[in-house]
């Protein structure tokens, strides 16, 4: 019951000023898998680290099911960079991880508060959206949702991959892979390689 009201709630949340939707479907996986990663969670909770500012957003909406990696197009790891030789290990490590869907928990460490939601895929229709002022936008960018991947790592979990995208309806949103690196024992962005980003 509460996955059904998590749902609605996206829905709802989802499509505020976005008339131009036709129909929602719900895709969580009936057996799928807890993610139980506590290093995949800390390079993750490293990358929401700045979302409320991103968003404008009071509490911070995850995804509860992990993104699930295509095996082409624009948004699959190989087709959108050149993996540097130093994380292949960590690309291979990725791609295992994200054939499949797993749970994520409220094992999160942020400042900002977080809610864990239901999966929601809407289906956009070819009608342009209806005219919006400021306000609503950025209503509508508030009340997005974060989907993220597993963490890919290299034996040595000195070199991660990750993958977060932010959708908040039609044409609106943002996302990208983040290479990592582990520096005096903290995760942060890797320098000085090529990245792969995109704006909805």
């Amino acid at each position: 019951m509460k996955i059904a009201l998590s749902s609605a709630l996206t829905v709802s949340l989802l499509l505020c000023g976005c008339s131009a939707h036709e129909r929602i479907q719900n895709h969580i996986p009936a057996n799928a898998s807890v993610y139980d990663d506590s290093e995949g969670y800390a390079v993750l909770s490293m990358l929401l680290a700045g979302a409320g500012q991103e968003t404008h957003a009071a509490s911070i909406r995850i995804n509860m099911v992990t993104h699930v990696e295509s095996v082409s197009g624009a948004h699959s790891l190989e087709d959108c960079l050149k993996v540097p030789e130093e994380f292949r290990e960590a690309a291979n490590d990725y791609e295992r991880r994200a054939k499949t869907a797993l749970v994520l928990k409220k094992k999160f460490a942020m400042r900002t508060p977080y809610d864990l939601v239901g999966e929601t895929r809407i289906l956009g229709s070819a009608r342009k959206p209806a005219f919006t002022t400021d306000k609503d936008i950025a209503e509508k960018i508030a009340n997005g949702a974060f989907y993220l991947s597993p963490v890919g790592f290299d034996a040595n979990h000195t070199h991660a991959i990750a993958y977060e995208n932010y959708l908040c309806g039609n044409l609106c949103g943002w996302g990208g892979y983040h290479l990592l690196v582990k520096n005096a024992g903290r995760w942060e962005e890797a320098k000085d390689v090529g990245t792969c980003t995109w704006h909805y």
